[in-house]
């Protein structure tokens, strides 16, 4: 089991990712303090043809083998619903990073002139409810206060869950580009409870000790988790330079 990081409470979880498209392609990077991956998904205009991960850095030695379930999507019609993909790929199966990044450049393909830069920043809860927000291109999307995984402010949104049921209430509260964003800002608000944990040293901290459901994620999954062995020296702080983020530094 883990050890509860002592500066926990002093910091800022970050994470930014950078949609780019262009003729026949989308590419996706995602950076934040666990993860480094760049995904390139190429289509013809009506389907999948390709999909390329390049993973840079992980949490796991088994998340890099999360590509081949993420392959089933090779054929899937853009104009299918989320839905559909979601069926033919199961996100429990896959890394749920690379499934999220394949999905919005699936959203996004056919914009041959997009740019999109979402950043996203969640506090570390103490005292106070925690402030979450999300930009995109530099503007504020949504920005809330959390604490114990529930909105407390604004008042409207008072009282619903970040964790599990987040996506009934979003769908119903949001058009979708403002889901596309709250969507992205609670995946972020989840990684971001890894920081209440010291995973070091990594050899005492393997992916089966972490108790995860299964379905969690592929490296959470039987027959992954049993060999899931912790990279070392991947984590990452990013609460005092953001501008570091996508830059994928060792």
């Amino acid at each position: 089991m883990a050890k509860p990081n002592p500066d926990y409470g002093k910091g800022v979880f970050r994470r930014r990712i950078l949609v780019r498209g262009e003729p026949g392609a989308v590419k996706v990077e995602l950076e934040d303090g666990n993860h480094g991956f760049r995904v390139r998904l190429a289509h013809d205009g009506e389907r999948v043809t390709d999909i390329t991960v390049d993973t840079v850095r992980y949490p796991f030695n088994t998340c890099t083998e999360a590509i081949t379930p993420l392959r089933r999507i090779v054929g899937f019609q853009l104009g299918d619903a989320p839905q559909a993909l979601r069926d033919r790929a199961v996100p429990g199966e896959n890394c749920t990073h690379m499934f999220d990044m394949a999905a919005l450049a699936i959203a996004h393909a056919g914009e041959t002139d997009l740019a999109l830069d979402y950043l996203m920043a969640v506090e570390d809860q103490n005292e106070t409810p925690a402030r979450v927000e999300i930009q995109r291109n530099g503007r504020i999307v949504h920005a809330w206060t959390v604490r114990d995984h529930r909105i407390v402010s604004p008042s409207s949104l008072a009282g619903e869950p970040m964790m599990r049921g987040f996506h009934a209430w979003a769908s119903r509260a949001f058009d979708a580009p403002g889901l596309e964003a709250a969507t992205a800002l609670q995946r972020a608000y989840f990684v971001a409870q890894s920081r209440r944990h010291d995973f070091d040293p990594p050899e005492a901290n393997p992916g089966i000790g972490d108790g995860m459901p299964q379905g969690c994620c592929y490296s959470y999954n039987h027959g992954a988790v049993e060999r899931a062995l912790r990279s070392a020296g991947t984590v990452r702080d990013f609460t005092r330079t953001p501008e570091k983020l996508l830059r994928f530094e060792p």
